[in-house]
């Protein structure tokens, strides 16, 4: 088959749904979001939880977004009372478990946003698997502070 119609092949099955079923392996992709940052903002943080359904350990190389120059995984580590970000190199995420990236923890720093992200934008994100197949997810931005407010009546 030409490479072409390859191509194409590959996107509409990447549009048609955000789990990848391979031999041995189902990741499905949830709760994404990416976290509003000021127009001037050079980075932005995402989250999601990536559950793996398969019976087979799936290993995430990296995460990637087409609306972003380059995407990193990082670990939140607490040394002496002091928070560092720490890239993390891969994911591995064992069968029939998930792994959470959310605020305090794992989280995706999405650097240089190639346009601007307000709250009701939605970013493509890719994420890439040890066997070369990839998983993309579309994540809302949506403006959150460190607490929900809506529970607080004053």
């Amino acid at each position: 088959m030409n490479n072409y119609l390859y191509r194409i092949l590959t996107a509409l099955l990447l549009l048609l749904g955000a789990s990848a079923t391979t031999a041995d392996a189902t990741l499905e992709i949830s709760e994404a979001w990416v976290r509003e940052a000021p127009p001037t903002a050079m980075m932005m943080a995402g989250y999601l939880t990536i559950n793996n359904a398969g019976d087979a350990a799936v290993t995430v190389i990296s995460i990637s977004s087409p609306d972003f120059d380059s995407a990193e995984i990082h670990r939140t580590v607490i040394e002496e009372d002091i928070a560092r970000m720490l890239p993390v190199k891969q994911l591995e995420i064992p069968a029939n478990s998930q792994i959470k990236l959310e605020p305090g923890g794992l989280h995706l720093m999405l650097f240089d946003p190639k346009r601007p992200l307000p709250e009701g934008e939605a970013v493509t994100l890719i994420i890439h698997l040890g066997d070369s197949n990839s998983v993309s997810t579309t994540s809302p931005v949506i403006r959150k502070t460190g607490e929900d407010h809506s529970h607080h009546h004053h």
